[in-house]
């Protein structure tokens, strides 16, 4: 990490520009000492790069190939606090992601993970605006006890982030979005967050439209969670009438002796004329094995039409040093004859397969951090 820090002028540095004959300059930086505050700005980071083997469709053969971020999704960014006294700070993130590999950007804007600025108050919370994830997220990411969580050949990812979440305030960064956190009131917090969405001109005003919320519960090594969110969006590109995706979060997760557990459950449903709605759960864990981390998962989907999978997950997380980890994972996805769910976020060319086909991977990588 890299750390910039602005300190005010100090008495000595004042009388040697005196010395210099800089009588005014010394003036100057002696009048303004009161009025600056102490920032600091840390830039950080996280390179993964693996390589995977699998089979992904019936259609192909199994195949090996190079994928980033599998064990956590390559980034940098920079992120800044400065002190306002009175218990208040000014805070801002930028983040954006890249491939290890090709060092392509994440996405079609420069922080495509995020970037915001708030103030915060020890007393009051605080208030943030930008592009950013908002509270049904972070329920849904407390849940998955993976040394990183999240990662792409998990369970959690296969079957929930990719489809059941979607585009409904878990599954992506939002625009034109204001969040506010509570304090921590011995172990309970919570949030409200809303996005303004595409702003559209005329029209589908409502598009991307987004409000959520969430309460949770951290103690005794025990973490209990709710979160909803309320997403709007338009079935097609001819009706000014707003339809909207209603997703609701319930998470928990329990330590032991170094050894974590945690499910969830989400159910979430549109309101359009195709009527879809999708349930599933989860249940992970991680035990420390030697110098990493065991990770085990399993999950399952039910959607409208009559469509299951599951998805099962087994890795383990090596730890060369606090900031550098070797892993390793074995993943698999059964689908029954209506579903056609894929690997989406191990190969983008197959988040859907052939109905009925079960696609399996492992991959193995580095992961190091700054």
């Amino acid at each position: 990490m890299f750390y910039a820090k602005r300190r005010p002028a100090t008495g000595a540095w004042a009388r040697a520009c005196l010395r210099n004959g800089t009588a005014l300059a010394a003036l100057v930086a002696a009048g303004n000492t009161a009025g600056w505050a102490q920032s600091t700005v840390t830039i950080y980071g996280i390179v993964d790069s693996a390589v995977q083997y699998g089979k992904f469709n019936d259609t192909v053969s199994p195949t090996a190939m190079a994928a980033s971020g599998n064990l956590q999704a390559s980034r940098f960014g920079f992120r800044g606090s400065e002190d306002l006294g009175g218990g208040y700070r000014a805070n801002f993130q930028l983040e954006t992601g890249f491939n290890t590999y090709t060092g392509v950007g994440g996405g079609t804007t420069l922080f495509n993970r995020g970037a915001s600025v708030g103030l915060s108050s020890t007393k009051y919370g605080s208030v943030d605006a930008g592009l950013m994830y908002l509270p049904i997220y972070w329920v849904f990411l407390a849940s998955d006890v993976a040394t990183y969580g999240l990662s792409n050949p998990a369970a959690i990812m296969s079957l929930e982030h990719t489809t059941t979440l979607g585009k409904s305030g878990t599954g992506g960064f939002y625009p034109n979005a204001v969040r506010y956190r509570t304090p921590n009131f011995n172990g309970l917090s919570g949030e409200i967050g809303y996005s303004f969405g595409a702003q559209n001109a005329a029209g589908q005003t409502a598009d991307g439209r987004n409000i959520g919320m969430n309460v949770m519960y951290q103690r005794f090594g025990m973490m209990l969670g709710y979160g909803v969110n309320r997403y709007q969006y338009y079935a097609n590109t001819t009706t000014l009438t707003p339809s909207s995706q209603l997703t609701q979060v319930f998470a928990a997760t329990y330590a032991y002796s170094g050894n974590f557990i945690g499910a969830n459950y989400i159910y979430s449903k549109r309101t359009d004329a195709a009527n879809w709605f999708a349930s599933a759960f989860l249940v992970n864990a991680k035990i420390p094995a030697g110098p990493g981390d065991i990770e085990l998962g399993v999950a399952r989907r039910i959607e409208n039409a009559n469509a299951r999978a599951m998805a099962y997950n087994a890795g383990y997380v090596y730890f060369l040093s606090k900031r550098t980890q070797l892993y390793g994972y074995a993943s698999m996805i059964t689908n029954n004859s209506h579903s056609n769910q894929g690997f989406a976020l191990l190969n983008s060319t197959y988040s859907t397969v052939t109905p009925g086909f079960d696609p399996w991977a492992v991959t193995v990588g580095l992961r190091t951090s700054f």
